[in-house]
């Protein structure tokens, strides 16, 4: 018997059983769950309403029974725990569960019983109910009311609303979390999904690559800022484990023709984490890469993560001015949001007007509004920041500068009173420059909003348990010796048992940082329209400091080798000279 029993109704024609059409297969590729059948009304919960399937289903329905189809938006997690508790439940036994008198059966926790295996289990519940938060008590919530902000009469009102149970977060899905509990399922794709996602965190990876290779589905992490890889499935695992990633952050599983973009959150370990989501075809499938994301707000901080105080202090100098932009620069992974974040997290004070455009979001930072760019709807970056212009903001973070007409709205925006943050892929704070340039950016709008520039990198730290210090060789290193090194830290290459590196000689990971501060010099380099040497050249030749002068500084205090800093430094000529 199929796990639908069947039902006969006068009321639906033909010979068709609505069972036997509604089977788990076709609500599965559909996307869809049975939500309840009262009279002659069938509720249905789909995650894409405008899905041709879901539409299809609707009309073969109200075609071939004589039902009308009540359709809800669900989330992806409703549509997991209908199909991981009970997709075996038939349209005849919802038909007998009681609905609320408001006739909404998305609102209400049923429980349903399977009789072929007499269990029972639990239908979906709205996660919209859990924002139902009240104030205990009227006198602590009179003393969080600013008095010179609202007078008596208005008081009752105010207290009134904050206590009504009227709480709905139906817009808010990113913020639905995946229990812990998915560690512990039966099912082991969900089971082996979350351990993978767990496994990030004890290794302390900042990536999660899922590849599909011929013979296999090859699970890589970035460690330290290397792959390592760590499990390989085989290929009959490849489908199974990328449609539950792309479930997880709301993908469309059916498209595996065009790359998708997407967010989890998730509670692993009892921590919140958040993963960005890329999906990218390929020759033997989809690959999957996740970013890890850190959720605890303490690692934004920016003396945590600039241990020069000179650069240090140029950059808080910096973000406090009252209007203008900084540009953060580097390559993909290299820290620019993080240090982009972290100085939002110094400004974010209730007297401040805070608000971020990306894509996607990274950090949550609370009284901060954080602007999703949705490209298919036609809310891209310079769109947001239009916008944004009229929403009365203080500071406004622009993720990424990717186009003429983003980055000359925020420099427009930063020419208005405005502080603006962005980021730009850019090897150096000079190349910055030249990077707008090519953007068609006028001069004068460049040299005018341009506070200052910051470019980075990350190097691997050194692991002082299991390398040696000991003095350099200046011939084998003479980039080292031109900048004052004496001694530093060597990897051992004889020493393989180190228990707190795993043998590999570098523990974690911090940042080099170059920072150009937009004088009246530079800026009438950037007037005259000079070349990215002959600004790299005046910015730094009294105070300022390179990127590899920064790195060197770091192998002095045997914070990384001579190694990692060649190896994410760019060495121009000037330099090895």
């Amino acid at each position: 018997m199929s796990a639908f029993s069947q039902i006969k109704e006068d009321n639906i024609k033909g010979n068709l059983d609505i069972n036997e059409f509604l089977t788990p297969e076709l609500c599965e590729d559909a996307g869809i769950i049975i939500i309840g059948l009262k009279d002659s009304t069938l509720s249905l919960g789909a995650m894409n309403l405008d899905y041709i399937k879901v539409k299809k289903v609707i009309n073969k329905i109200e075609e071939n029974f004589n039902l009308q189809v009540d359709l809800k938006q669900i989330t992806s997690l409703e549509w997991e725990t209908w199909f991981e508790n009970t997709h075996s439940v038939s349209v005849e036994t919802l038909q007998k569960q009681s609905f609320s008198n408001n006739n909404d059966p998305s609102n209400e926790f049923v429980q349903v019983v399977d009789k072929e295996n007499d269990q029972i289990v639990q239908s979906f519940e709205d996660a919209n109910d859990s924002y139902d938060d009240e104030l205990d008590d009227r006198d602590d919530f009179e003393e969080e009311i600013n008095d010179e902000l609202i007078d008596d009469a208005n008081d009752e009102a105010l207290i009134r609303l904050a206590q009504a149970n009227i709480g709905d977060e139906s817009e808010m899905d990113n913020d639905i979390l995946f229990g812990e509990e998915l560690t512990d399922s039966s099912d082991p794709v969900i089971a082996g999904v979350a351990s993978i996602l767990s496994k990030c965190f004890t290794l302390k990876g900042s990536d999660i690559h899922a590849e599909p290779l011929e013979d296999r589905l090859r699970i890589r992490y970035r460690v330290d800022g290397v792959l390592k890889e760590a499990f390989a499935f085989p290929k009959s695992h490849v489908n199974p484990i990328i449609s539950r990633i792309k479930i997880m952050s709301k993908l469309d599983i059916s498209e595996k023709r065009l790359p998708q973009d997407g967010r989890i959150r998730c509670l692993l370990r009892g921590r919140k984490s958040d993963f960005r989501v890329s999906t990218l075809p390929g020759r033997w499938g989809e690959k999957v890469v996740l970013r890890a994301l850190e959720s605890d707000n303490s690692v934004l901080n920016l003396s945590k993560l600039i241990t020069e105080r000179k650069e240090l202090d140029l950059i808080k100098n910096m973000s406090k001015s009252p209007y203008g932009i900084v540009i953060v620069v580097g390559p993909t992974g290299s820290g620019k949001s993080t240090t982009l974040y972290s100085m939002l997290s110094a400004l974010n004070k209730p007297g401040v007007n805070i608000s971020t455009v990306e894509d996607p979001v990274e950090y949550t930072l609370d009284g901060i509004h954080q602007v999703q760019v949705i490209r298919e709807k036609g809310l891209d970056f310079s769109r947001a920041l239009r916008s944004l212009m009229r929403q009365d903001p203080d500071i406004i973070l622009v993720g990424e500068t990717r186009d003429k007409e983003t980055a000359q709205a925020a420099m427009e925006a930063a020419l208005t009173g405005h502080m603006v943050f962005t980021t730009l892929h850019a090897n150096d704070t000079a190349t910055a420059i030249t990077r707008l340039a090519e953007m068609e950016i006028p001069p004068y709008l460049i040299g005018a909003s341009i506070i200052g520039v910051v470019a980075q990198r990350l190097v691997r730290k050194v692991c002082k348990s299991c390398t040696d210090f000991r003095k350099i060789d200046t011939k084998d290193n003479l980039m080292a010796a031109s900048h004052g090194v004496e001694k530093a830290r060597f990897i051992n290459n004889k020493n393989r048992s180190c228990s707190i590196c795993n043998g590999t000689g570098y523990k974690g990971r911090i940042g080099i940082y170059e920072v150009m501060k937009v004088n009246e010099t530079i800026r009438e380099l950037i007037m005259n329209q000079s070349n990215a040497d002959e600004i790299r050249e005046r910015a730094f030749d009294k105070a300022g400091r390179s990127l590899l002068s920064y790195g060197m500084n770091l192998v002095k205090n045997e914070m990384t080798t001579i190694e990692e800093v060649e190896r994410v430094c760019l060495l121009n000529e000037t330099e090895e000279a």
